[in-house]
């Protein structure tokens, strides 16, 4: 009797653990399960999965009109738009091996995440140069970190998407009918 009670109570602890996270990763398979339902991508809520750093160096001149944080680093002033780590954001278009998400309002204003090797959503850039990605970001270029090179597209978890109950009840049979 205590082999069972410690068994019953070492998985309850395992599934309470194992439940803690709420976000999942955002995979080929469910955007395929979200077609074949008819869902739209635009009604899904998406985090991201690490926070994004964007940069770009700029002139005096253009200090005057920049948005976001403004740093003086190395004789040079520094624009950075930051995205933390689980910020929502919404797909404002999508293709076939990738969806645009914005994290903010305002046109030409949405990040890229393509289809990795893993089947997951990762951000990308048009080029990647030592790390560093360039991207078109509200018609200026920045620079994607290398530490932010890895996020990925993230959802909440929905036990019930994932959990299909099928119930019917019989009547019984007799004989003669």
């Amino acid at each position: 009797m205590k082999k069972i009670f410690i068994l019953f109570f070492g998985f309850i602890l395992f599934m309470l653990f194992s439940s803690c996270s709420k976000t999942i990763y955002f995979t080929q398979n469910m955007r395929n399960n979200l077609n074949k339902n008819y869902l739209s991508i635009d009604k899904i809520q998406f985090y991201n999965s690490k926070k994004i750093i964007l940069r770009r160096n700029l002139s005096y001149a253009d200090t005057k009109v920049a948005r976001g944080k403004i740093n003086f680093e190395n004789g040079q002033y520094v624009e950075n738009i930051v995205i933390p780590q689980k910020t929502p954001g919404v797909a404002v278009s999508e293709g076939r091996n990738y969806i645009n998400i914005a994290f903010e309002d305002g046109t030409n204003r949405f990040l890229r995440f393509v289809l990795n090797s893993d089947n997951e959503y990762q951000v990308s850039a048009g080029k990647w140069n030592q790390g560093y990605g360039k991207v078109k970001y509200d018609t200026l270029v920045y620079y994607i970190e290398p530490k932010s090179s890895k996020a990925l597209l993230k959802v909440v978890k929905n036990n019930q998407f994932n959990f299909h109950k099928n119930t019917r009840r019989l009547k019984g049979k007799v004989i003669g009918h």
